[in-house]
């Protein structure tokens, strides 16, 4: 199960185990189908999955002034009122059309000045937001920021901690969290490493812990099963991201 100190580019398989399949194995298991250790993985093992799987994040948060103007020009209204302002002006009706490509200009400017404005306050915001965990590479632990996180990683998770991917418990003492985020479930749900059986609902794999939800009481260590997107909180996030589809109205009014 252990591997040597240095390890070449990640296998597959380290990223290919499921929190579902991880509940049901032991910890021991686990660590070799993700070709981890109970001391942590090698920092150039944890480099080269960093590269392989990405960063432990659902998505960057850049403010693109095209892409905004985009969102301003892509109005059927305002479409409608350009045609309108070039067939005024072919007709001869200067006048008219000046006055429709001025209400043009100023309304495109005005949304297009607020939003980016508020697109890049929270750019700004999300650059200031960081969040650390305790993780062990190669048997030292050290406080490394979530998006570094990788599949294989041995994390320790204290009280209050917002858990930061899929993890399977590799131990735990009156471990409790808050899963309402998830599940919708009030009260906190007890925790151990011990591997479940049988089909189960999300909120009873008791063996893992999901990013997103919150530690209530007691520690654990656990090795980290899935990140980013792939999490089970990731996937409900990107999810619900999106775009809402168009409703019978706005593809009439186009």
């Amino acid at each position: 199960m252990s591997l040597p100190a240095t390890t070449a580019a990640p296998d597959s398989s380290a990223q290919a185990l499921s929190v579902a399949q991880a509940a049901r194995q032991s910890s021991a298991q686990v660590l070799e189908e993700l070709r981890s250790r109970p001391t942590g993985l090698a920092e150039t093992e944890a480099a080269n999955r960093l590269v392989s799987v990405g960063p432990n994040a659902l998505r960057s948060h850049k403010a693109n002034p095209w892409t905004v103007l985009g969102r301003q020009l892509r109005s059927p209204i305002l479409i409608l009122l350009m045609v309108t302002a070039a067939l005024s002006l072919f007709l001869g009706a200067a006048t008219n059309s000046i006055v429709i490509a001025v209400i043009l200009l100023v309304s495109v400017g005005l949304g297009f000045s607020n939003e980016f404005r508020a697109e890049r306050a929270a750019e700004a915001l999300h650059s200031r937001v960081t969040h650390t965990v305790v993780v062990l590479r190669g048997g030292t632990a050290c406080q490394i920021d979530v998006v570094k996180l990788v599949p294989g990683d041995v994390v320790q998770l204290s009280l209050g901690t917002i858990i930061p991917a899929d993890i399977r418990l590799l131990s735990a003492v009156g471990l409790m969290c808050d899963e309402s985020i998830l599940t919708g479930e009030s009260l906190p749900v007890a925790k151990d490493a011990a591997p479940i059986s049988g089909d189960v609902s999300l909120g009873d794999l008791a063996s893992c812990v999901f990013m997103g939800t919150v530690v209530q009481t007691g520690s654990c260590s656990g090795v980290v099963v899935a990140t980013g997107a792939r999490a089970e909180f990731g996937r409900i996030a990107l999810g619900l991201g999106e775009s809402s589809p168009q409703t019978e109205f706005q593809r009439g009014l186009k």
